[in-house]
């Protein structure tokens, strides 16, 4: 998170969303006397927090102060299509946190089978909401909605391109700046998505995003990735996937 007090603006770190590499060009506007990166142990949750990807009931709990300058700032996030934020967060996870499993190693079939053994097996709820390595994995509703209000004033969809990052600039009245990409994926995850078992877990924990983004004429344009198994036609299915879907999943609570 980026706040200028002098400005009057905060950009929302969102994971998985370019923020590092957004961030990192609006580091000289920051003025806000704690610099929201890392992981600190938050006294009011009892645990320990991310504070590079704040949820919005976290930073209201932790930075009250802060949150309130949301109703009077003007503010930005960007948003991603959940299929392609879903194996971006998949990318960063394993690397930082499960170097065993070596993806770039892998092929496509021995990479559904480690993608669908951790789904099934090791990302639950649970995790993702008060451990903080499970962090990218976080529904985007919880960055822009409390409640029944949205609370950033501007929300930009990743496209393809750079255009979203000079239209975020210009929300945020900020003149071109150079954001060169930091922390890309190391590994192209494409293929899993022939997984009903991946792609029903998007389609179902991230459904409300889909729902929302699908709702607003701005951000549904940026819904390109293929409908779960399920529902595809027999046209849209890949030749190697089954016309029914032969696995199912349960999102596990603990």
């Amino acid at each position: 998170m980026v706040i200028s007090h002098k400005l009057r603006f905060i950009f929302l770190h969102n994971p998985k969303c370019a923020g590092t590499s957004f961030r990192d060009a609006l580091k000289p506007y920051h003025d806000d006397h704690f610099n929201f990166w890392g992981i600190f142990y938050a006294p009011y949750f009892k645990n320990h927090i991310d504070h590079t990807h704040l949820r919005l009931w976290e930073m209201q709990a932790q930075f009250p102060k802060i949150f309130s300058c949301l109703a009077d700032y003007n503010s930005l996030i960007f948003v991603r299509d959940p299929y392609a934020r879903f194996l971006s967060a998949l990318n960063e996870h394993m690397k930082k946190f499960q170097p065993n499993i070596k993806l770039l190693e892998m092929d496509t079939l021995q990479r559904i089978g480690a993608i669908e053994a951790f789904i099934l097996n090791e990302l639950t709820i649970a995790r993702i909401t008060t451990d903080w390595r499970f962090i990218h994995f976080s529904p985007q509703l919880w960055y822009l909605r409390l409640g029944e209000h949205t609370i950033p004033r501007h929300i930009v969809a990743i496209r393809n391109g750079h255009d979203f990052i000079h239209q975020g600039l210009a929300c945020l009245g900020l003149p071109a700046l150079p954001v060169p990409h930091h922390n890309p994926s190391p590994v192209d995850l494409t293929g899993i998505l022939a997984s009903p078992v991946i792609t029903g877990f998007i389609h179902e924990f991230y459904r409300d995003d889909l729902a929302y983004f699908a709702a607003a004429p701005a951000l549904a344009p940026m819904l390109t990735t293929p409908r779960p198994p399920a529902e595809r036609t027999p046209a849209e299915r890949p030749l190697a996937e089954p016309a029914v879907p032969s696995a199912s999943f349960t999102i596990k609570v603990s």
